[in-house]
């Protein structure tokens, strides 16, 4: 079969092959199971896949496969390497034939032939063949087939297929719908912003960031006073995180309503990213009773009635 290989034009070439993993060509096994696996993360500036070993000893081989994927997806803990596999991303199915790894992904694993997506589809090959007796992996995406950036199937992968170039190219893009306040700050209103996503960091601190920085159409009002600093932002078990300064609440001098309108909009417009549900607001760390008037100690669900018809 012809080898597939993933092309970005850009000056340093950085391959990934077989000969570059640090396992060993034969696994370490106690009583006939495996004892080590490998996944492959991106290194914090988002230019190369980095190894990660993993204990894997109490892991059958049928719970292997999707051990592996389940931990590429959850992201790594180190400040020294980055996702691969975006956001958002669910394993639908993952399943082995003989030495076939089969993975199907939700639409948000693969938006378009980029750096991304290359260093995205190479962390699952290289991570599902560090398992003994898998050398070939066929991803797709909610059971279609995944295409090539010419439209072609990638169809089954090695190892050795996995190549690409890549130096500074640290960017992706994405579509965020956000919530501003409509002029009579009584209705939120979408705008739909494309916006750079530079490799670590995520879709939830971004559409932050962009709320902060307000609407780019003029009927369009602030929701979030433009002091507020972002402390940090993760999402668990389908709940957004979003740990805010004090900014957030001193400097928003509003009435009830609008009050209202600042907890939506930032609810409503993480809420519009996959993999979230609700919304946890902490200032400066810490949960809060109220934040003017509301209450807001507990997540709280989107509420579309906020959205104007």
């Amino acid at each position: 079969m012809m080898k597939k290989i993933f092309y970005i034009c850009i000056a340093v070439m950085l391959i990934l092959t077989g000969c570059n993993n640090p396992r060993k060509a034969s696994p370490d096994f106690i009583s006939g199971s495996q004892k080590k696996a490998v996944v492959y993360f991106a290194n914090a500036e988002g230019t190369d896949l980095v190894p990660l070993a993993l204990d894997v000893s109490d892991k059958t081989a049928q719970e292997l496969p999707e051990y592996i994927m389940e931990t590429l997806i959850e992201g790594p803990v180190s400040a020294d390497m980055s996702r691969t596999v975006r956001a958002g991303t669910r394993l639908l199915s993952v399943t082995t034939d003989k030495t076939l790894a089969k993975v199907d992904l939700s639409k948000e694993f693969y938006h378009e032939q980029s750096i991304y997506d290359v260093l995205a589809l190479a962390s699952v090959v290289k991570s599902l063949c560090s398992i003994q007796g898998i050398d070939q992996v066929l991803v797709t995406i909610e059971g279609q087939p995944l295409l090539s950036s010419d439209g072609t199937e990638q169809g089954i992968l090695k190892e050795s297929d996995v190549v690409f170039v890549a130096d500074t190219l640290t960017e992706d893009e994405a579509n965020i719908t956000l919530y501003f306040s409509d002029m009579n700050a009584e209705n939120l209103v979408p705008e739909i912003r494309r916006v750079k996503v530079r490799r670590g960091d995520s879709l939830e601190k971004l559409v932050m960031q962009e709320l902060i920085r307000g609407p780019e159409v003029q009927e369009s009002g602030y929701t979030v006073p433009p002091e507020t600093k972002i402390r940090s932002i993760e999402t668990k078990d389908k709940v957004c995180f979003v740990n805010l300064s004090s900014d957030f609440v001193t400097k928003n001098n509003v009435g009830s309503s609008a009050e209202q309108l600042t907890i939506y909009s930032i609810v409503n417009s993480l809420t519009e990213l996959s993999g979230i549900d609700k919304v946890q607001f902490l200032i400066e760390g810490e949960k809060k009773d109220v934040y003017l008037h509301m209450t807001i100690n507990e997540p709280i669900e989107r509420d579309v009635s906020m959205i104007h018809k």
